[in-house]
């Protein structure tokens, strides 16, 4: 699974978690998820972001997931604002449309990186790499135009009373 953050291009994350093998079906977990954001510093991240944004508000947008509650507890302990929507609501959540074009960049960039084969650290690594090289290739205004798009995302989906959007 890829977990991600982003504050327009500066600020941003692509954050593999491998499956917890505690877990009952060896799933990805909360613990899981938590590790990685702790491996990468994501609280300090978030300072950095905050201090530079001054009294500006800022949330982390995250859907209501399952195994996202126990993250959530923890995102919260360490002073993160969340916004929270519902699970699987990728017209609610502006980085699905980054995803949309880092896997197109994937395909273009990287077409034969389903076949890689190597130690899990080694195809970590080289899966970081091309998820990050194909992130630099990103037009940065890309990130305000999402961004900017939240509150006519909202009115679209109230309008749509739920339904399916442009977005």
């Amino acid at each position: 699974m890829m977990t991600d953050f982003f504050y327009g291009q500066k600020y941003g994350c692509f954050l593999l978690v491998f499956p917890d093998s505690a877990s009952a079906r060896d799933g990805v977990t909360a613990k899981s998820i938590i590790e990685v954001y702790d491996q990468y510093d994501f609280v300090g991240i978030w300072e950095d972001i905050k201090q530079e944004l001054g009294e500006e508000e800022v949330f982390l947008i995250i859907d209501n997931a399952k195994t996202h509650l126990p993250f959530m507890r923890w995102l919260r302990a360490h002073g993160i604002t969340l916004l929270e929507i519902s699970p699987y609501s990728p017209d609610l959540n502006p980085i699905e449309n980054i995803w949309s074009l880092i896997k197109d960049k994937l395909s273009k960039h990287y077409p034969d990186l389903h076949l890689m084969k190597g130690s899990a650290d080694v195809v970590k690594k080289k899966i970081e790499e091309a998820i990050t090289h194909c992130w630099e290739l990103l037009d940065p205004k890309v990130f305000d135009t999402l961004a900017g798009s939240i509150v006519d995302r909202v009115k679209a989906i109230i309008k749509a009373d739920g339904w399916y959007t442009k977005y």
